[in-house]
């Protein structure tokens, strides 16, 4: 018979050697499960601290920072989103780019921008510009008959109806021959009311105002800054109207003073940005107050369309806008009466494409002028008997 004197002593040991090592384990998972959680505890403190700290900051900065105007909250709300949110992501696409947007010019608008923009520029000399301050009779006449001021406006209304891409093509190649003559073009084709009157202007200011701007018999400019509102414009510092009653008919007695206004010594008509009030509630909830754009012609009485200023000695016109007591019916707001008050509305939507097409278009005219004449001097330019074009550093900034 086997005996088991032997064999259970050593089970017994085993089998304990087994519980001392799951107790082992144990409390080796239980301290580092203490761990992690300690670990846990200091990561969420640490944030808890930064989310504290960070509340505390935003705080403070909102405290000293001035509040968002209304005009701020209509700007943000404004418009769409495009390539801009690729760059502030810090990673822009230019491929993205390329492959979304494929601006293409019509047979009409390249047949255009190849003989009218070229016979233009024949009719520019930048030089005599720049000295006498003014274009030729012959080129004012040719900048109207061949509608250059109204590129954007509707062929339904006597204007070229062309996109975008056209207006900015363009506005390049002026850029390159004579940027006054850029400037002069730019205005009525991105900040002129034009295309405010297309968008939000009644039937009879489309009717009477779209033709005579296309065909230039009426060169518009928008008087927007005055002498205390240049970057802050729509702050309209000196430009208020109040709404009031005469006869019958409604309308606002507007005072103004206007500067720095582009085409203003030669417009025959003007967008005038006006911070409207109604004290005594004559509106009745047709319309609002607030930023309100009017639409007067040159001999509106009242209104005063002079003094002619030459800014950096350029020769593009540019002038004041100003009136005291002007009276302005409610048929001479844009839009009409329940228009009243969506001016920055107006002006955020339509009127961008001063800043993000015309400008832009101008830049790359002057880019495009200047790489043409340093690229040619540094040709004929010679020092120890070399074309400055050879030189290393030279060639290193091409």
């Amino acid at each position: 018979m086997l005996s088991t004197k032997g064999i259970i002593p050593q089970v017994a040991a085993r089998s304990g050697g087994a519980r001392s090592l799951s107790v082992l384990a144990s409390s080796s998972q239980l301290t580092g499960a203490r761990s992690q959680q300690h670990q846990l505890q200091q990561t969420r403190t640490f944030i808890g601290l930064i989310d504290a700290v960070d509340k505390r900051v935003y705080r403070w900065a909102k405290g000293i920072m001035p509040p968002i105007s209304k005009t701020e909250q209509i700007a943000l709300g404004c418009g769409t989103v495009g390539f801009d949110r690729d760059i502030f992501t810090g990673s822009p696409s230019l491929q993205k780019l390329i492959d979304t947007y494929q601006p293409k010019l019509s047979a009409e608008e390249q047949a255009f921008l190849n003989e009218k923009v070229d016979g233009l520029c024949a009719l520019l000399n930048d030089h005599e510009v720049s000295v006498n301050k003014d274009f030729s009779k012959e080129a004012w006449d040719y900048m109207r008959d061949e509608r250059f001021l109204g590129m954007k406006i509707p062929k339904e209304w006597g204007g070229l109806g062309f996109s975008t891409h056209a207006v900015s093509s363009v506005l390049a190649k002026l850029a390159t021959h004579c940027f006054d003559a850029n400037a002069t073009v730019a205005v009525p084709n991105s900040l002129g009311p034009g295309e405010l009157l297309v968008r939000y202007g009644t039937q009879a200011q489309k009717e009477y105002f779209l033709p005579r701007l296309a065909d230039g018999t009426l060169i518009p400019c928008f008087g927007l800054t005055g002498p205390h509102s240049g970057s802050d414009a729509t702050s309209l510092i000196g430009s208020n109207c109040v709404v009031e009653e005469r006869n019958g008919e409604l309308g606002v007695m507007a005072t103004f003073k206007k500067r720095y206004i582009t085409l203003a010594p030669v417009a025959g008509v003007v967008g005038l940005g006006l911070n409207l009030s109604d004290p005594n509630g004559l509106l009745k909830g047709n319309g609002g107050e607030g930023f309100t754009v009017a639409l007067l012609e040159r001999d509106h009485p009242g209104l005063r369309m002079g003094d002619r200023h030459i800014p950096l000695s350029a020769a593009f016109m540019n002038g004041t806008v100003e009136g005291e007591g002007v009276w302005i019916p409610m048929s001479m707001i844009l839009g009409g009466q329940e228009r009243c008050g969506f001016g920055w509305n107006m002006f955020v939507e339509c009127l961008a494409e001063g800043r993000g097409v015309s400008l832009p278009a101008g830049s790359i005219g002057a880019a495009r002028a200047v790489a043409s004449a340093v690229g040619a001097y540094s040709r004929v330019r010679k020092q120890f008997r070399v074309p400055i074009a050879e030189f290393g550093g030279i060639q290193e900034g091409e």
